[in-house]
């Protein structure tokens, strides 16, 4: 008895999996190409995240996608005037700002030297740039992902570096694919370019302390330059710093102004 249950339950096992075989067989009036079709369109723009809207996001076979690599190195033409946002017009060639009306969102002198009234103006605003002045000369760094406030790294291949030269400016890219465009975004943390690449803590005693080590996460660039500071193995002050992030419309949504799932892998 105990042998015909079972060979009833393989029987059953069998009759199961052949109507589920079945159920997914195309009909006659199905080609193959049209299910090859079906299996591999997919919508670029939707991606998981945690908090906020995730539009506008690529999926990872989405190779054209401005930010799907490294920065370029080129510059795009500037547009006149001498605000920060002018400033930093032209190092946003293929960027999600480089057409993309600009404004000052955080401006250290205006908001305070601080670390959460930093993130007060900052969080939610997207790609933004950061713009720091240094002995006279402008440094700054290029963020994708944007800040939230909701700790760990943000990570972008697209983010970069850059340090004004005699005559125009230098780019430094990312070093490590899924390099941190955001190193720290907690909310009493400062600016993080990979853990020591960019570092202004806006915290403690000496919140305007500028502290960059390059080679690890950002490259060296042209010169083999281990800072962007001028004095290679010394911390700096900056004496002016802003926070640049683009313009958009009520309601438009804010490409990575919540929380991302991605690595930072493209």
């Amino acid at each position: 008895m105990r042998s015909l249950r079972r060979i009833d339950r393989l029987l059953v096992a069998v009759l199961v999996g052949a109507t589920a075989v079945a159920s997914f067989s195309p009909g006659p009036s199905e080609s193959a190409s049209s299910i090859a079709t079906a299996r591999t369109r997919q919508t670029p723009s939707t991606r998981l995240s945690f908090f906020g809207s995730s539009k506008n996001v690529p999926a990872p076979e989405d190779r054209n996608y401005s930010e799907a690599n490294q920065a370029t190195y080129d510059l795009q033409s500037g547009e006149f005037g001498f605000g920060p946002e002018a400033i930093v017009r032209p190092l946003l060639k293929q960027t999600q700002l480089e057409k993309r009306n600009l404004q000052v969102v955080y401006d250290a002198k205006k908001h305070g030297w601080d670390a959460r009234a930093f993130h007060a103006r900052v969080d939610a605003k997207g790609a933004s740039v950061v713009l720091a002045k240094v002995d006279g000369r402008w440094i700054g760094g290029y963020n994708p992902r944007g800040w939230a406030s909701l700790g760990g790294s943000r990570s972008s291949v697209a983010a970069f570096l850059f340090y004004q030269k005699l005559i125009g400016w230098q780019k430094l890219r990312v070093a490590r694919t899924g390099s941190m465009a955001c190193g720290r975004d907690e909310y009493d943390a400062g600016i993080y370019f990979g853990a020591d690449s960019l570092v202004i803590p806006l915290i403690g005693q000496r919140p305007k302390n500028v502290a960059s080590r390059l080679g690890f996460y950002y490259e060296s660039g042209p010169q083999n330059k281990s800072t962007m500071l001028p004095r290679a193995g010394e911390d700096a002050t900056a004496s002016e710093l802003y926070v640049i992030s683009g313009v958009y419309a009520e309601g438009e949504d804010i490409p990575n102004s919540g929380g991302i799932s991605e690595l930072g892998f493209y």
